[in-house]
Formats: structure tokens, C-alpha cells, sequence
């Protein structure tokens, strides 16, 4: 009887013991419950803040587009009205008048340059600059974007060079056709001609475009292209834009793809520009569905490849 009525004990202690454990249980998950609960409205306040912060980026933006942008277009205008009338009228050679209108149209397409950076790559990041693919004559595009930076070659006195068709693969073809956004293609190669020639001022620049064949797609994509139905021939169009200008470390070079960054910072650098151009580029490519590689020297010049 006695052991009977220890083992009842027992028992009876096992159980408070078990109640107990189950209790402190219950607790810690109710309390993981409350910290779910609080987590999800946190998550949910952020969420409704960067919607919020987005909203009034996209005001801000449009608002610097406009209020910006038609200022200093006027200004622009009447400065080459000014340069016009200057150099039509009977100056003394020492007149400053035709500086003076020179000046600002140069710093008008400065400020308006820096502005058109800034709201590309703010499009680009919040998604609003929408990228459509299709296809895209890569080589006549270069040839527009050559010929309407070639001006800007020729008062620095450098060579400014298009190669369409050849390139490393040695397929030559008259067009080479990306799968690509018209407008996202012009961004890009206007950056990069535009760096080249600002970066060279001995030698040249040149363009090339050429189609590349090879296994550098991943796989997940090739999944969803045939999943989709699209054709898969692994193969490229090939872009590259090659300078024979300073160059820089080549450890220097991935930075460059960040907003705001140059090889030469500070106020005391030589080369005039914001460092956005770069960040737009890559940022344009990669929503594109291509990639950007840069191979340089300092002293012996710059490469800079995209495929898509």
C-alpha cells in the first residue's frame, strides 16, 4: 500500500511537472505569437514609408524634370542665339562677347547633362523608365550615336572609329540584332562614347559590334527561355567601346559602376562630371538582361564590353 501510494505521488508530481512544462509553452508561443503580430505591422509601417518615400521621390523628380529642365533649355537656346548674333556682328578681336555666350552654353549642357544622369538612374532604380525588348539593330545604332558624338571628337582632334560585323567571334554580319530597348541601347552607348572621348585626348576612340557565340547564358535563364518557348542559340551582341586614354587601376574599375564615383575624386580632380553615367550604363544593361565588363591599364586606355 505504501508503495502504491508513492508511485501515485510520483505520478502526481510527473503530471504537475508536465502541466507546468505545457504552460511555459503555451506562454513562449503566445509571446512568439505577439512578436509575429508586431513584426508583421513594422514590416507592414515600412512598407507603407517607402511607398510613401517613393511617391514623393517620383513628385520630386517630375517636379526637377520641369522646373529644371525648360530653365536651362531657354537658357541654352538663347546662348547659341548670342554666339550666332556675336559672330555676325564687327567685334573688336579682344571683345569677350563671344566667350562670355560660348561659356554659358557649354555650362548650360553641363547642368542639363548632370540632370538627365541623376533622373535616369532615379527611373532606372524605382523601375519607372520601363525597358522593352526587342529587336534592336545594334550597329546602325552605334552609327547614330558615333555620328552624333563625332563633332566632340573632332575639337579634340581624336579619331572616333565604328567596326560593325567583325570582333573576336569572326562572324560578319551588316546587322547585328540584340534583343533590347531601343532607347535603353542609346543610353547606353551615348555614356560610354561620351567617357571615351572625354578621357582621350591622344589616339582615339572606337566602336565595335559583333555578334559572339558561346555558353555564357545560366542556366535558370535558359530554363525560362524554354519554358517559354524561346529559341536558344547562346550567342551575344557584342557592343564594346575602346579609348586609347588615361586608363586607371584596374582595381579601380568596379567602383566606377557606382552613382557618384570617379577614378579621380575630390575638387581638385581634372576631369569635369558627376560619376553617374557609369551607374546608368550598368544599371540599364542589367535591366536589359545583359552585362558590362571593363578591362583597363592606366596609361594605355579602356575597354568597356556589354552583351546582350
Amino acid at each position: 500500500l505504501r508503495e502504491a501510494k508513492e508511485e501515485a505521488e510520483r505520478a502526481k508530481e510527473e503530471a504537475e511537472e508536465a502541466r507546468q512544462e505545457a504552460e511555459t509553452s503555451r506562454r513562449e508561443a503566445e509571446e512568439s505569437r505577439r512578436e509575429a503580430e508586431e513584426a508583421k505591422e513594422e514590416a507592414e509601417e515600412a512598407r507603407q514609408e517607402a511607398e510613401e518615400a517613393s511617391r514623393l521621390k517620383s513628385a520630386l523628380l517630375a517636379n526637377m524634370s520641369h522646373e529644371i529642365r525648360t530653365p536651362l533649355t531657354s537658357i541654352i537656346g538663347f546662348a547659341e542665339m548670342l554666339g550666332r548674333e556675336a559672330a555676325g556682328l564687327e567685334l573688336p578681336e579682344e571683345s569677350p562677347l563671344p566667350g562670355y555666350a560660348s561659356t554659358i552654353e557649354r555650362s548650360g549642357k553641363r547642368l542639363l547633362e548632370t540632370l538627365n544622369g541623376v533622373l535616369n538612374l532615379s527611373k532606372l532604380q524605382a523601375g519607372q523608365m520601363e525597358m522593352e525588348a526587342g529587336p534592336v539593330d545594334l550597329s546602325e545604332q552605334a552609327r547614330l550615336a558615333a555620328g552624333e558624338l563625332r563633332p566632340e571628337a573632332e575639337e579634340k582632334e581624336i579619331s572616333l572609329e565604328l567596326e560593325t560585323g567583325g570582333g573576336p567571334a569572326a562572324l560578319a554580319e551588316a546587322e547585328i540584332v540584340a534583343k533590347a530597348d531601343e532607347g535603353g541601347v542609346q543610353i547606353v552607348l551615348q555614356n560610354l562614347l561620351s567617357n571615351a572621348i572625354k578621357y582621350t585626348d591622344e589616339g582615339g576612340v572606337t566602336v565595335r559590334t559583333y555578334r559572339e557565340d558561346g555558353d555564357q547564358e545560366d542556366g535558370d535563364q535558359k530554363d525560362r527561355d524554354q519554358e517559354d518557348g524561346n529559341p536558344q542559340e547562346d550567342s551575344w551582341a557584342v557592343l564594346e567601346v575602346e579609348d586609347t586614354g588615361i586608363g586607371m587601376d584596374p582595381e579601380v574599375a568596379e567602383v566606377l559602376f557606382e552613382p557618384f564615383r570617379q577614378a579621380s575624386e575630390g575638387l581638385s580632380r581634372e576631369y569635369e562630371g558627376t560619376g553617374i553615367g557609369l551607374a546608368v550604363t550598368r544599371e540599364a544593361v542589367a535591366q536589359m538582361g545583359g552585362s558590362i565588363e571593363v578591362e583597363t591599364e592606366k596609361g594605355a586606355g579602356t575597354c568597356m564590353t556589354v552583351r546582350l
